[in-house]
């Protein structure tokens, strides 16, 4: 089985995968062994973690610019997740999925191609582990993370999203549509904001993409981007340099170990990371 036939197979759609260059700092500060067997781990810049790096080891590393200089460059201060039955993702690229399918009693909506992240680490863990082996959880379903499951930690601009509760924002919609919203659109519903009448109208506005009611109930927000593969995500793990905005490699540019923060020194003897 290729890997092309192996995404399709889980229903991903399309990501850029690439070789990366591990720095095997985090791995080392961070216990190993404390990870279930049914926790999916967090992808670092070519490292598996446990856990996620704290904001002081991230800064400490030269890997996570100040707020100040997050806003800046147009990005939230918040850390949002995705979650992937694929490892080592270098670019995520949109893709137009039917995310309805998954209670299995909706009727099929496949709207303008999106990729999802959420501040709620926990909630995409399902995502993760799509495609793994089915377990029962004493009445309820679940399932095995596989080999390759991950939960991407990034940073993302919501500068330009749609966001439901903009009284606006949804008569700007309404104008585009020519109708009056559905109550399920005005609360955030994400299955109606997939709908592909609803997406496109959002997008030709040109709005990045729109924020989802998903996780409200734990005040978490989710947001769906339309242009993850244009400057719009990265990597906590990235360098953030502003010549490279426009990329859609979430670790653009990541630099070589001797060139951060820390030094040669500090660095000596460090193993490469798993």
């Amino acid at each position: 089985m290729t890997h092309l036939d192996r995404k399709q197979r889980l229903g991903i759609g399309h990501v850029r995968l690439g070789k990366m260059n591990p720095f095997g700092v985090f791995a080392k500060i961070i216990n190993k062994g404390v990870r279930s067997k049914d926790v999916v781990p967090f992808q670092g810049a070519g490292e598996v973690l446990d856990a996620m790096p704290t904001k002081e080891q991230l800064e400490k590393f030269g890997n996570l610019p100040s707020e100040k200089e997050l806003v800046e460059q147009g990005f939230d201060t918040s850390t949002f997740y995705h979650g992937s039955p694929e490892k080592n993702i270098r670019e995520f690229v949109p893709q137009s999925s039917d995310r309805s399918a998954f209670g299995g009693y909706r009727e099929k909506r496949v709207g303008e191609p999106t990729t999802f992240f959420t501040e709620s680490p926990g909630y995409v863990e399902t995502f993760a582990k799509k495609g793994g082996m089915p377990i029962n959880r004493g009445g309820y379903m679940d399932y095995m993370p596989l080999e390759s499951s991950r939960i991407y930690p990034v940073k993302i601009k919501l500068n330009d999203v749609y966001n439901y509760k903009n009284p606006q924002h949804q008569e700007m919609l309404e104008k585009q549509l020519g109708e009056n919203l559905d109550m399920d659109v005005k609360i955030g519903d994400p299955f109606m904001l997939q709908d592909p009448k609803i997406s496109k109208a959002i997008k030709d506005l040109g709005f990045s993409g729109f924020l989802t009611n998903e996780t409200a109930r734990f005040g978490q927000r989710t947001v769906g981007l339309f242009n993850p593969d244009k400057g719009d995500v990265r990597s906590v793990f990235a360098q953030f340099d502003p010549k490279k905005a426009d990329e859609g490699n979430i670790y653009a540019s990541i630099i070589p170990p001797m060139a951060t923060a820390v030094g040669v020194g500090a660095l000596a003897g460090l193993e490469d990371a798993t």
